[in-house]
């Protein structure tokens, strides 16, 4: 994904509220009767495409005053609940995050207002719904793999039939773990509950052909740069990277398709209509807007983005990559997030 920090990851640092409102060049509905709603998000043009696809329409049509705030920050929003002092209505977040609280810091959504037929399955979970989809997604240097190509994720670890610089996400939610049993024979419907050991025995066996990506930009960068020979990186990036002229071909048999979503923290002041606004921003309107202007699938199953024809080439919400996907199992990284983290930093520095 395209995130000022690596995909959707935690981020410590909180900027000043930007206020919205009518007459301003942001544009916002009027909220002359006092009518409000803060949205959260990561900021970059990733939020200034959701503020235009989503927000402005949304907060015009409804007369509210609509506040924008970033990035997100889930200890901000635990400190918020905790105080019962939550000024912030909807959050675009990892779904590990409301999965993994719900009912404590993240609300129950209304599903009377929201539509979860529309969303992919498997997706949706009480307390959140998608609103951005990718994937990580093998990606090789077509001009150093000439004649056998590889095929599958499985062949990122096959270094005999294969030889060359690797590179792949540094940190332990960025589906490194998941590729490594993948290469090493799991199938994508036995991965979970993640065997730790046999992961880093398998991405041991890389050795110095292996380098890690911390942030989404620097695998965009590396791309372009042809800093390696195939890399695991997030599908919007290879596209970004496309767009600027990199050669790299995608392998989509076993692409790990993952997606953002929208939230309400706990005790949001504007519960009932932050339920409206995401009804709004996930609808196939809302979300084919979106989808124009940014590296990342729909999430609304009737959304018709109109894409040029190398967007669609990258186009997750593909039927053809559906198919050869799995999903992150978010429901068991909600509750071993910590402990996956702490054994993947043990492997990583020792």
């Amino acid at each position: 994904m395209q995130f000022p920090s690596r995909t959707l990851g935690v981020v410590a640092v909180t900027t000043a509220l930007t206020l919205i409102t009518a007459g301003c060049s942001t544009g916002s509905g009027s909220g002359g009767d006092g009518k409000k709603l803060t949205f959260t998000s990561y900021g970059s043009g990733y939020q200034k495409a959701q503020s235009t696809a989503w927000l402005k329409p949304w907060a015009k049509a409804e007369g509210v005053t609509a506040v924008e705030d970033q990035p997100t920050d889930y200890a901000k929003i635990k400190t918020m609940v905790d105080a019962k002092r939550v000024t912030w209505d909807v959050v675009d977040t990892e779904p590990f995050f409301p999965v993994g609280t719900c009912g404590t810091y993240a609300e129950k959504l209304d599903f009377d207002r929201i539509d979860r037929s529309k969303f992919p399955k498997g997706t949706v979970s009480d307390c959140a719904v998608p609103d951005a989809m990718y994937s990580l997604v093998l990606v090789y240097d077509p001009e150093k793999y000439k004649g056998a190509e590889p095929a599958s994720v499985a062949d990122f670890f096959d270094t005999e039939k294969f030889p060359g610089k690797r590179l792949a996400p540094g940190f332990a939610t960025g589906g490194s773990i998941e590729a490594a049993l993948l290469g090493d024979g799991v199938t994508p419907d036995a991965l979970y509950p993640l065997d730790y050991d046999r992961a880093f025995k398998k991405l041991d066996t890389l050795g110095k052909d292996l380098s890690f990506w911390e942030t989404s930009a620097q695998s965009q960068q590396a791309l372009e740069s042809k800093q390696a020979d195939m890399a695991l990186v997030w599908s919007g990036r290879a596209y970004m990277a496309a767009r600027n002229g990199s050669v790299y071909k995608p392998v989509w048999q076993d692409n790990m398709l993952a997606y953002a979503v929208l939230m309400v923290p706990k005790g949001a002041p504007n519960k009932d209509r932050a339920m409206d606004f995401i009804a709004y921003a996930t609808g196939a309107k809302a979300q084919a807007a979106f989808a124009e202007d940014q590296p990342y699938a729909a999430v609304n199953t009737d959304a018709k983005p109109k894409l040029e024809p190398l967007a669609e080439q990258w186009n997750t919400a593909r039927p053809d990559i559906q198919d050869k996907g799995f999903y992150q199992d978010v429901a068991w990284w909600a509750k071993n997030q910590d402990e996956a983290t702490e054994r993947w930093t043990g492997w990583a520095t020792g």
